[in-house]
């Protein structure tokens, strides 16, 4: 049975870390999951739910503002995790070196459009085999406007137009 008052919490921006720092321990995956996402949760019960037997709440973790460098280095490990980890802004740049060799091109593009991606891994994956890769390049904003310059000649239209959508770009 689904414990409505759990749903109504946290669904709520309001809802207190404490609050949620139990809902944490919901028998309903769902509540779990929610908790996750939710930006009032501590880092603390972040990185309790970072052992969740549920996928989804662990990568609710990964993503999560608020979850602690050494339980993102942790979760990096999982390779069905990388995806979300490689995209936190939090994530160390040792493990975002690493993603970007990834062979997945979703976990290279999700480095790709890290805001905290060093400019030296951007000049490396704008390069990429992959147009997507090389698209979410173009949408970082903090891609040197040379990068933007070569990718304004991508042979790929969805590259050249993510470029021409990114503000630094003014050609």
């Amino acid at each position: 049975m689904i414990n409505t008052s759990a749903l109504e919490l946290v669904q709520d921006e309001n809802t207190s870390a404490e609050t949620l720092d139990q809902l944490s321990a919901d028998d309903n995956p769902f509540v779990r999951v929610r908790v996750a996402a939710h930006m009032n949760t501590s880092p603390e019960t972040l990185v309790k739910l970072s052992t969740d037997e549920t996928p989804l709440v662990k990568q609710f973790v990964a993503e999560h503002l608020n979850t602690p460098v050494d339980t993102l280095v942790e979760l990096s490990k999982d390779s069905d995790l990388l995806y979300w980890v490689s995209g936190n802004p939090n994530t160390p740049v040792e493990i975002l070196d690493k993603c970007r060799k990834d062979e997945d091109e979703n976990v290279r593009s999700s480095v790709a459009v890290n805001p905290n991606i060093p400019i030296a891994t951007l000049s490396i994956l704008c390069c990429d085999e992959n147009e997507d890769v090389r698209a979410a390049v173009a949408k970082n904003l903090n891609t040197p406007v040379s990068v933007l310059d070569k990718l304004s000649k991508d042979p790929v239209e969805s590259v050249r137009e993510a470029v021409k959508n990114n503000p630094k770009y003014t050609s």
